[in-house]
């Protein structure tokens, strides 16, 4: 419902077209559709001065430039006469010109706060009403509709449903577009960010990687005091005594260890 709601406000703030127009015509036909023209009264017009119902609607469309909301209401009020009429009902040849233009001038009086008067109505049928005509025919419609002229969304929306359907298929296949449109972004987005976390990433390790490469293992290395050739002590007795060290592979790193318990690598001298 919210779709047809979106495509009637959309359809109502469209201009009148021919499609419109032809819908009405049918719409009108239907509320007679059984009706077998009668000899005309005196005062009525003549079947050869009858224009078609289309172009009786084309002219009026053209002389009162209405708008579209009270063109496309006066639907409303024909298919509300035409659960009204018996099936069987018959009129003059002019009876379904008369139901158009009565529903029209019911519908712009309601819906609008300035309007035509009834005699300008006559002078926009190029003489095919007059007057009191019109008087009457706006009489007789408001009693037969029991002065309820009041349409609601939903009347408009079944009654109007011919011109409403393509446009609400309209809004669901741009609806459906924009949707993917908006998954698609968001997929890129995504995208995006797990490549840029994923650089990020990379440019971490390679660093790390050349920190490593770049310090050296005797940078790494802890001194050790056995990597000196000679040392010297004092021995119990105020003698220095010069101490040689050769390297054995098989020296404990230990500062706790005592060089003189070495048979090997040490050799000694007094002064």
């Amino acid at each position: 419902m919210d779709t047809y709601n979106k495509a009637l406000n959309i359809l109502m703030k469209s201009p009148v077209t021919d499609d419109m127009i032809q819908f009405l015509t049918h719409a009108t036909l239907q509320v007679m559709p059984n009706n077998t023209a009668y000899p005309s009264p005196p005062g009525s017009p003549k079947k050869s001065r009858l224009p078609s119902l289309r172009t009786f609607i084309t002219k009026l469309v053209r002389y009162t430039n209405v708008y579209t909301p009270t063109l496309l209401s006066a639907v409303c009020y024909l298919n509300k006469l035409k659960r009204i009429l018996p099936k069987d009902a018959k009129g003059l040849p002019s009876t379904i010109h008369r139901l158009f233009l009565a529903c029209l001038i019911i519908s712009a009086k309601f819906h609008n706060d300035s309007t035509p008067l009834n005699k300008h109505w006559a002078k926009y049928t190029d003489g095919l009403f007059s007057l009191e005509d019109i008087n009457l025919m706006e009489r007789q419609l408001l009693q037969l509709l029991k002065w309820d002229l009041r349409l609601s969304n939903e009347d408009l929306i079944l009654d109007l449903q011919y011109l409403l359907e393509p446009i609400k298929q309209h809004i669901e296949i741009t609806t459906r577009q924009k949707k993917k449109m908006l998954a698609f972004k968001k997929q890129q987005q995504k995208q995006e960010v797990y490549k840029h976390m994923r650089n990020l990433s990379v440019s971490s390790n390679l660093s790390s990687s050349t920190l490593v490469n770049s310090t050296s293992y005797e940078d790494l290395k802890c001194p050790s005091p056995y990597n000196n050739k000679s040392t010297s002590r004092s021995s119990s007795n105020g003698s220095i005594k010069q101490i040689d060290i050769w390297h054995d592979n098989n020296m404990p790193n230990d500062l706790s260890w005592n060089l003189e318990n070495h048979p090997v690598a040490i050799a000694s001298h007094n002064y």
